[in-house]
């Protein structure tokens, strides 16, 4: 019996043991680290461009993709450009991988940073379908605030420039424009404080959701504007990424990913 209680005590302190619910310390970092976190992120893609820009490669071959998809659809690309930046932090899984492949003193592969997601796959898979679920209710709202606004005009917006003129001509223009973007930045409010840590996190430990989605918040808590400045970041950085008909996100989405990893090692410590 005493064998027993000593091997379970064994096992039950385990250095890598990790537990549910675990609360996990979080540190307050300055807003000047925001430079740090982009300059690591750089040397993280230097150190295997080819990795790291494969994945970017593959992130602007699906916007192009969007892109032609929704042409005659102006709207709807606008709003699943916006939910992209929902699901972003768990699209990036495989870059952070690759920073803490370079982290451990390990050569970043493409490969070998996707089977890292099997670690945690539980967890991981539920954070998914969580964010697609958040993506999609996003883009059908968005398609109902559209609607509402130039539906009740009787607004021609086929294409592009077709949207613009709209935007531009009608007199609820100005309303939409805010109706849209509120909505949004709720959704995406919620999604950057319960995710600005939650996929690395998940990635590196075995934890549930619950413990990361809690600890993403309190890091935003106790860092609100070093988050809200992170935030404003990701947008830039990812926006003129969009902007440069996607072709940008090769660098943007790569850059960004990487300083999400440092940004999270250098907010959450160990229990």
């Amino acid at each position: 019996m005493t064998q027993i209680a000593s091997k379970s005590a064994s096992v039950s302190t385990a250095p890598h043991a990790e537990q549910l619910f675990t609360s996990y310390p979080v540190q307050h970092v300055e807003p000047a680290a925001i430079m740090r976190w982009l300059r690591q992120g750089w040397a993280d893609i230097k150190a295997n461009p080819s990795a790291s820009l494969t994945y970017g490669i593959i992130f602007a071959l699906v916007g192009i993709l969007m892109s032609m998809v929704s042409a005659a659809n102006p709207a709807f690309f606008v709003a699943a450009s916006t939910g992209f930046l929902l699901v972003g932090p768990f699209l990036a899984l495989g870059l952070y991988g690759l920073s803490r492949q370079l982290e451990q003193g390990q050569t970043p592969r493409f490969w070998s940073s996707l089977s890292s997601i099997q670690e945690n796959a539980i967890s991981l898979g539920l954070y998914a379908v969580i964010l697609g679920m958040i993506m999609v209710f996003w883009v059908r709202l968005s398609a109902v605030i559209t609607g509402i606004f130039f539906n009740q005009m009787s607004v021609d917006i086929e294409g592009y420039a077709g949207l613009w003129n709209a935007l531009v001509t009608m007199e609820q223009g100005w309303m939409f424009i805010l109706a849209f973007f509120s909505i949004g930045l709720l959704f995406a409010l919620f999604a950057f404080m319960t995710g600005v840590v939650t996929a690395p996190m998940l990635l590196e430990r075995k934890v549930d959701i619950v413990t990361a989605a809690a600890t993403s918040i309190r890091a935003v808590q106790k860092n609100p504007l070093t988050m809200l400045l992170w935030a404003l970041t990701i947008t830039v950085v990812i926006g003129l990424g969009i902007a440069t008909f996607d072709l940008g996100l090769i660098i943007a989405m790569p850059l960004i990913a990487h300083a999400s990893w440092h940004a999270y090692r250098d907010m959450v410590k160990d229990a």
